[in-house]
């Protein structure tokens, strides 16, 4: 079944196109996959990007990650189209750390004084999806549909494939002359994009569902469109608890 699309998100999409286009990184005549591959990545980001504007009266230290997220996934799109394969990865990554950093430092206040108060202190991913799993939100429902697991699966496959291409040249600039946009790569780094975000979204539909239940019903939409059916489902009986 084709999904109707949503004017918001289509509207945006032409003009991100225009002005990628217009710095060089989608050709005037841009074949069908990059379009689609393109437009599925902008799908991605911008339902991850629409939480920091609807999301609001949070503390800064609860804050601050959703901000990050937002600015991780704004870069993603222009990085896989210029053929920076390490770096999309890379955001990818942070997409799925600060939404589990989130989760936790929304709860403490004072732990977030630390750490940034003490280089050295430092929660690693397992601790932060120990502490999401055993949250009251995810307690029950992480059975059912497991983001948290996902967000750590994510987390772990990116870890383990960030990897740049071979520098073959000394000179930066025949070098950097080599790096073009791939649709084998780029095919790659939208499935763990959609991974991620499908991961992410549901998290913080969960964690948020009375701020999420107040969103206007095209913005759930852009949201709950990110994930499969059981998970909508999920969320639409979890908010009537």
């Amino acid at each position: 079944m084709v999904r109707r699309p949503i004017a918001s998100v289509t509207a945006d999409f032409h003009d991100v196109i225009t002005l990628l286009r217009q710095r060089g990184l989608v050709p005037r005549t841009p074949p069908s996959p990059l379009i689609a591959t393109a437009r599925s990545i902008h799908e991605f980001t911008y339902s991850l990007i629409l939480w920091r504007f609807r999301l609001q009266g949070l503390a800064e230290h609860s804050r601050v990650f959703i901000e990050e997220i937002a600015s991780d996934a704004l870069q993603i799109l222009p990085q896989v189209l210029a053929g920076y394969s390490k770096t999309a990865k890379l955001l990818i990554r942070g997409v799925a750390e600060y939404t589990l950093r989130h989760i936790y430092f929304s709860d403490h206040p004072i732990e977030f004084k630390r750490m940034n108060r003490e280089g050295k202190w430092y929660l690693t991913i397992e601790q932060l999806c120990e502490y999401a799993k055993l949250h009251p939100s995810f307690l029950s429902i992480e059975r059912k549909f497991d983001s948290i697991n996902q967000l750590s699966s994510v987390y772990s496959a990116l870890s383990a494939g960030v990897h740049g291409r071979a520098v073959r040249d000394l000179e930066m600039r025949v070098a950097l002359g080599k790096i073009a946009y791939d649709q084998t790569a780029a095919a790659r780094e939208t499935d763990l994009l959609k991974r991620c975000a499908t991961a992410a979204n549901f998290a913080l539909a969960i964690f948020h569902h009375q701020k999420m239940r107040g969103f206007q019903t095209e913005d759930r939409r852009i949201i709950l469109r990110t994930m499969p059916t059981r998970a909508r489902q999920l969320w639409t009986d979890y908010e009537t608890d």
